[in-house]
């Protein structure tokens, strides 16, 4: 699938003002009563730098390359447009492989006060519970690497240009923000737990089970009657709990496998364009088409071309 090009996190107001006393990890830190931002720039080469927040992170990348290092995870490189939530408390390690002063790298990392995600996080089992899950909605009790997509990263847009602004009303306007980013955050987590094509949840979760069904049966007509049906649920809380879930509604979901299975046979195959389409369920070669270009940012020909001369 297409990765968006998000233009780069704007921290020109922060550089401005910023003091650079150090080469490794230089910091500083905008502080309201519910989240710290940190924004870090480090001008030399350096490993197994460690750091530890006592609330949960949000750490996004705005400049250069990082290899990080979590409990638990294998070590990986983390590049912009790329954020990872890290519980509080746990120590994280990091190598700059190639921070120079003259091309430092930069990061951020937004400290939420457990008081705020407790906050959000009752709010949504209280209005929107999940399903087939005892724990309810969680932020920030495990480590979840991500790939930003556009609202995440408007949000983290927002935050900083809030944080750095000298506006008086900055606590309350801070406080939408963050609140829309943890739901986001978590819903993103939701899709990759239990959407993901090697889920170990299809058991015993009914959403996650409807995504192998859809995923079985992409090349026919898949309508919500037989999805919630499958779900064990009526049409219209089926249609509303899939969407407040993962924050996509169900034919939103079918349409990105399906043009996922595209790209897959386009990259894989000689087949022509209208048999891929039909086999991914698309009856109108135009409507594949433009859905294609809509989600990868090119015609499935130019697409196919483009791996070929890769």
């Amino acid at each position: 699938m297409k990765r968006t090009q998000l233009a780069p996190l704007d921290i020109s107001r922060h550089l401005h003002s910023r003091r650079l006393e150090q080469e490794v990890e230089n910091r500083t830190a905008y502080t309201i009563d519910t989240a710290e931002l940190n924004i870090y720039e480090t001008q030399h080469i350096a490993e197994k730098i460690e750091l530890t927040f006592n609330s949960p992170v949000l750490a996004s990348m705005i400049r250069g390359k990082k290899v990080m290092h979590l409990p638990g995870t294998p070590s990986f490189d983390f590049l912009p447009g790329e954020s990872v939530i890290v519980p509080g408390q746990e120590m994280m390690r990091i190598d700059f492989p190639e921070a120079q002063k003259n091309n430092p790298t930069q990061c951020l990392a937004l400290a939420i006060a457990p008081d705020k995600v407790r906050q959000v996080t009752d709010m949504l089992n209280d209005r929107s519970p999940l399903i087939d899950n005892a724990q309810g909605w969680q932020f920030g009790q495990h480590n979840f690497f991500l790939t930003n997509d556009e609202p995440i990263h408007q949000l983290i847009a927002r935050l900083i240009y809030i944080f750095t602004e000298d506006n008086k009303a900055k606590e309350v306007f801070a406080n939408f923000v963050l609140q829309e980013l943890v739901v986001r955050l978590m819903q993103t987590q939701a899709r990759t737990l239990l959407l993901g094509p090697e889920t170990a949840h299809a058991n015993v979760n009914r959403l996650a089970y409807v995504a192998q069904y859809i995923n079985k049966h992409l090349s026919r007509a898949l309508h919500i009657k037989e999805l919630a049906d499958q779900a064990c649920m009526s049409e219209p809380n089926f249609y509303r709990i899939f969407k407040q879930t993962f924050g996509m509604t169900p034919v939103d979901y079918i349409n990105q496998q399906r043009i996922a299975l595209a790209s897959r046979l386009l990259r894989t195959t000689n087949r022509c364009l209208a048999d891929i389409s039909i086999e991914c369920g698309f009856n109108n070669l135009t409507y594949f088409m433009k859905l294609f270009r809509r989600e990868i940012g090119t015609s499935p020909s130019q697409y196919r071309k483009q791996i070929l001369l890769a």
